[in-house]
């Protein structure tokens, strides 16, 4: 069981992301010591074949990029403007389309995407998991899927001793280093601390309607990967 969570609000967590928006892709890249790619690629790859996307907290776009370059049609949508506007400077062809809302209110109608995606953004959704999973479910067709990707905490012991210490140690001097006075001190390995253990994570996704619910460690757990299926 994953300990108490303390809740963050969403307007803190909006603004902690407009924040830093400017240095977010150099840190995911720093931080993840450019693994983050092969992550977000693990998941695009479960994407069912020429399913629309709904990338919801897409950030800078870099799983909406990646789906559209197989040939997916996408929509990225997050509630930071500044993260948003990164994405469009980043998408010079206008191939994919940005929109500015929340995950817990997505303005779409029922059944409108054949799959949902999201990269590291279960943890921040914590004080509206349950209504931004069943958003989810709502603007899904029958058989879509819902895939999300976030950080775990392994299980190994060197595993978990090592990605512990960047926690503590490594991602606070880097995230220093880019953002300085911006860096949100802890948020990042609190966060990550008190999320649902994947069990509990997969039972939140079959709460809100979803089925053959899966999850897969990444990285010896670091990454988690999970999925669910809307039957109906």
């Amino acid at each position: 069981m994953a300990p108490t969570a303390t809740i963050i609000p969403p307007t803190a967590v909006r603004e902690m992301f407009d924040r830093i928006a400017p240095e977010y892709d150099r840190f995911n890249a720093l931080a993840s010591f450019g693994m983050h790619r092969a992550w977000r690629q693990a998941l695009v790859r479960r994407i069912p074949l020429g399913a629309r996307v709904l990338d919801i907290a897409t950030g800078t776009g870099d799983v909406a990029f990646m789906a559209r370059a197989q040939g997916h049609d996408v929509v990225g949508l997050d509630f930071s403007e500044p993260m948003v506007t990164r994405a469009r400077q980043k998408d010079a062809a206008g191939r994919i389309q940005w929109l500015t809302a929340s995950a817990d209110a997505l303005p779409f109608g029922a059944g409108e995407y054949g799959a949902v995606t999201s990269a590291f953004a279960l943890r921040n959704f914590r004080a509206r998991l349950d209504a931004v999973l069943a958003e989810t479910h709502r603007v899904l067709k029958t058989g879509g899927v819902s895939l999300h990707l976030d950080f775990g905490r392994p299980s190994f012991p060197p595993v978990r001793w090592g990605h512990r210490l960047h926690l503590l140690l490594g991602v606070p001097v880097m995230g220093r280093m880019l953002c300085g006075e911006r860096w949100p001190t802890h948020y990042l390995e609190n966060t990550i601390e008190d999320f649902l253990d994947p069990q509990e994570m997969s039972e939140r996704l079959e709460r809100a309607g979803f089925v053959n619910v899966r999850h897969w460690p990444i990285l010896g757990g670091v990454v988690r990967l999970y999925r669910g299926v809307k039957a109906c």
